[in-house]
């Protein structure tokens, strides 16, 4: 459940910031894959693992993910059915999530940032508890400074009419950015109109998106020629909690 003060700021905000839910040892070992797997060439990933951003034409200075990362270490299963991170997920889905995606994405200063975007409509409120069909738990493994990274139109995920073009490094109240320390989680709607400015520090940032709809399927997940990788509680978070 979601604490009154929590309900309130996510329906007036369209995000939840959760401190430090992941620990040290964890942070380590993901930072430990995600050089470990940026650094490898896409043919030789460890199976189902692959990069969406290294595939087509896209900018030639665009942060790079790798997807499907659950299948490759337990410690991003573990990530995955956090509890700390699932409260809300839980709460905001109606108890019906449905994991989606999972990435680990790499920014470096050379990294493009990116422009406001947002996903669907889909946010409400019934029954006193707000509502949202397409949630991101965004999770930091370094401190994100005050000036770069996550930043959002508050309140957009309940607009009725679409915003006029907003630079991402606008000021508030229009504009909001949110400074992260290691181990933080941004709980989000794609509803909210979201986007990233530029890295500035000397280490790369990463970031680990994991996706959860709340509704119907879905043609992501499971990857069913590797089902054997993963625990029967995260296959299970992969299935529609809805027929769809």
């Amino acid at each position: 459940m979601l604490t009154d003060r929590e309900k309130w700021f996510f329906d007036h905000h369209g995000f939840l910031h959760l401190p430090k839910v992941v620990a040290d040892d964890d942070i380590a070992r993901m930072i430990e894959l995600g050089d470990r797997w940026h650094n490898t060439p896409l043919e030789d990933l460890p199976p189902p693992l692959t990069s969406t951003s290294r595939t087509g034409e896209r900018s030639p200075t665009i942060a790079h993910w790798i997807n499907h990362i659950h299948y490759g270490d337990d410690v991003f299963q573990r990530l995955v059915l956090n509890p700390d991170i699932m409260r809300v997920i839980i709460t905001l889905t109606r108890g019906t999530p449905c994991l989606v995606d999972t990435a680990l994405t790499r920014n470096d200063k050379a990294s493009d940032d990116i422009a406001f975007h947002a996903a669907g409509q889909d946010y409400g409120v019934k029954d006193g508890m707000p509502h949202a069909g397409f949630l991101n738990a965004g999770i930091s493994l370094v401190d994100v400074p005050d000036g770069t990274g996550f930043v959002c139109l508050p309140g957009s995920h309940k607009r009725h009419f679409e915003p006029p073009e907003i630079s991402i490094y606008d000021g508030p109240p229009t504009v909001i950015n949110v400074p992260i320390r290691a181990g933080d989680c941004v709980v989000f709607t794609e509803a909210l109109y979201h986007g990233a400015r530029r890295w500035t520090e000397d280490c790369p940032r990463y970031t680990i998106f994991n996706r959860y709809v709340d509704r119907g399927a879905h043609g992501n997940l499971p990857i069913e020629s590797h089902r054997h990788l993963l625990p029967a509680e995260v296959y299970e978070l992969e299935q529609p909690a809805v027929p769809g």
